[in-house]
């Protein structure tokens, strides 16, 4: 995978556009889903299974996590050496994206709420008649319940074991609001109509998500157009279904030209530009993670080959009618606009990604007298102006007065960030895993002469925001 992705040559040369049809309507019914949520499992800190994905976590996560989320199994015994391996992987992966976790070791309240509060957007249970209990007092929308289907009848999905799935819903829609379903034959075809009637034994607002059961990039259109995530590990792993493949066959698109329009955003979600992608675009964009779009008189269009103006490629997201894509890039060079401006919608000045840009630039090449490179270089000039600014904030009494000393708050604390080579998304990533905890501190003040390393004032309750 890492190969393809440096590769010089096309990987999509000669891919026949008519690909890029889905031929499924998308159900205005169908929740908002992912199409597709990559996945893999960890086993004593590493990636299980080997195939296309590479041994390392994190680099696994980077390559495949284009998505926005990946789901993490830990296979390893609970409390074992190998699932604090694992789990010290999983905090990494925290650190630079969304996922859930899952495995056997996720089986008491305490881990399922330790995780919770580590940022994970979902914990998966697997399904225990009777044996839930554990989850008493955790947010339902925060938990998946994994559930092994053998088949359908007219009664509806069967569970492993003969239980109808629609017997055991009262108790699964008690402690969660989403299903992760498996076949107990993950070698068979997709199952469609039991995919249909576990959905139909749904509680109303609960969600379905599919594991390693789609085959091919039609059981991924099929599923995504009726609102169904499909998990993938072990055919993106064994590379049947690589990520490109399975995000193309959830698009659509209405266009003589079959093209398909593509919003291009900064980190700070601010608009640079409005490009076309086709799949064999999006398929070389997802394995060189880079932007990469279809120009309607030139075709492939590689953004910053030529002019140096590149573009890393941090996610993918789909709109809600799968005709419409938006891409998450780290811009550099002097931006994307042929104008050599940020955006081809005029200059950013006043937006936090442009502050953010702007301090980072000048770390590297401040011009003479840059008051940033001086803080830069004086520590305890930063940290003073900071705390003043802080107090001054604080002494604000009427909103303009507040909103100006807002801002030089946010300049040093960005300048702070700047001078570790901390950046906005980095922040954003921090601002979003806090938002995720379920357990909240009471906030105390810490003491006169408290430094790090000395014991908290606060300890965490058990809810509350």
């Amino acid at each position: 995978f890492t190969l393809r992705r440096f590769a010089p040559q096309l990987v999509t040369d000669g891919m026949a556009e008519k690909e890029i049809l889905c031929k499924y309507k998308r159900s205005h019914s169908a929740m908002n889903t992912n199409p597709v949520v990559p996945s893999f499992a960890l086993l004593a800190g590493k990636v299980d299974g080997g195939g296309s994905f590479c041994e390392d976590p994190v680099e696994l996560a980077k390559t495949i996590g284009l998505t926005g989320e990946v789901m993490v199994w830990v296979n390893d015994e609970s409390d074992s050496e190998g699932e604090k391996a694992s789990l010290a992987q999983v905090e990494l992966i925290l650190d630079l994206m969304p996922a859930r976790v899952g495995g056997p070791g996720f089986s008491s309240n305490a881990k399922v709420y330790d995780w919770l509060d580590k940022g994970a957007t979902k914990v998966v249970v697997s399904y225990s008649e009777s044996q839930l209990g554990f989850l008493d007092g955790v947010p339902k929308d925060r938990i998946s319940i994994l559930i092994t289907v053998q088949g359908s009848t007219e009664e509806g999905a069967t569970l492993a074991g003969g239980r109808q799935l629609k017997e055991a819903m009262d108790e699964i829609s008690y402690y969660a609001d989403s299903i992760m379903m498996k076949f107990q034959d993950p070698a068979a075809p997709l199952d469609r109509t039991a995919v249909e009637k576990a959905k139909e034994a749904l509680s109303k607002g609960m969600r379905l998500a599919l594991l390693d059961a789609a085959s091919n990039t039609d059981d991924v259109g099929w599923t995504d157009s009726i609102g169904v995530e499909s998990v993938l590990c072990k055919k993106m792993q064994d590379g049947s279904l690589p990520l490109e493949q399975a995000l193309g066959a959830a698009l659509v698109s209405d266009r003589p030209d079959g093209l398909i329009p593509t919003v291009v955003v900064d980190e700070d979600l601010v608009s640079l530009g409005l490009c076309y992608s086709n799949l064999q675009s999006v398929r070389e964009a997802v394995v060189r993670r880079v932007g990469v779009y279809w120009s309607r008189t030139r075709g492939l269009w590689i953004k910053g080959l030529t002019s140096g103006a590149t573009q890393e490629l941090l996610r993918i997201d789909l709109d809600c009618d799968r005709d419409a894509m938006r891409f998450v890039v780290r811009q550099s060079g002097v931006g994307f606009c042929h104008m050599e401006q940020m955006s081809c919608f005029g200059d950013d000045h006043g937006t936090l990604g442009a502050l953010m840009r702007t301090l980072i630039d000048r770390k590297k090449n401040a011009p003479a007298g840059s008051y940033t490179k001086r803080l830069f270089d004086d520590p305890a000039l930063l940290k003073s102006k900071l705390l003043e600014e802080c107090e001054e904030l604080l002494a604000a009494e009427d909103t303009k007065e507040v909103a100006w000393e807002t801002a030089d708050v946010v300049y040093f604390a960005f300048a702070a960030c700047a001078r570790h080579e901390v950046n906005l998304a980095q922040v954003q990533r921090n601002l979003a895993r806090k938002a995720l905890r379920v357990r909240r501190r009471p906030g105390n003040a810490k003491p006169a002469g408290w430094k790090p390393g000395d014991p908290s004032p606060d300890k965490d309750t058990a809810a509350g925001s």
